[in-house]
């Protein structure tokens, strides 16, 4: 079976009246769809503490107004729009990273090469 989530998985719902995915009562109830590890992997990042300072460390990221709409109508364990985003893009990269990797960026610092003793 395959777990990975489609592109239309995402999609569906934007613009239409029929709910995307499952609500929380109904996944957690271990209704079975491509996206259930995916889906407890978004939850455990949900309730996980955050790292740092909480919302002192985070940054801002725009999003398109269609998406942000449809986060802020979702309502999963009181968590706010910033939770919901951080929980999606965590659990995103905890399924996806092995395909993630072959897109990662080399860094181009100057420090990258910087020797100490060649420059004593």
């Amino acid at each position: 079976m395959n777990k990975e989530l489609q592109i239309d998985d995402l999609t569906r719902g934007i613009n239409d009246d029929e709910p995307a995915f499952k609500g929380e009562g109904q996944a957690e109830q271990g209704t079975a769809h491509p996206g259930d590890k995916c889906w407890q992997d978004f939850m455990d990042y949900l309730e996980a503490p955050t790292d740092g300072n909480g919302k002192a460390d985070r940054l801002v990221c725009k999003l398109d107004r269609d998406l942000a709409d449809s986060l802020d109508d979702c309502d999963i364990r009181g968590r706010c729009r910033s939770d919901l985003v951080n929980a999606i893009i965590r659990s995103f990269f905890e399924n996806h990273l092995s395909l993630l990797a072959q897109y990662r960026r080399e860094k181009k610092s100057l420090f990258n090469n910087y020797n100490p003793e060649s420059h004593a």
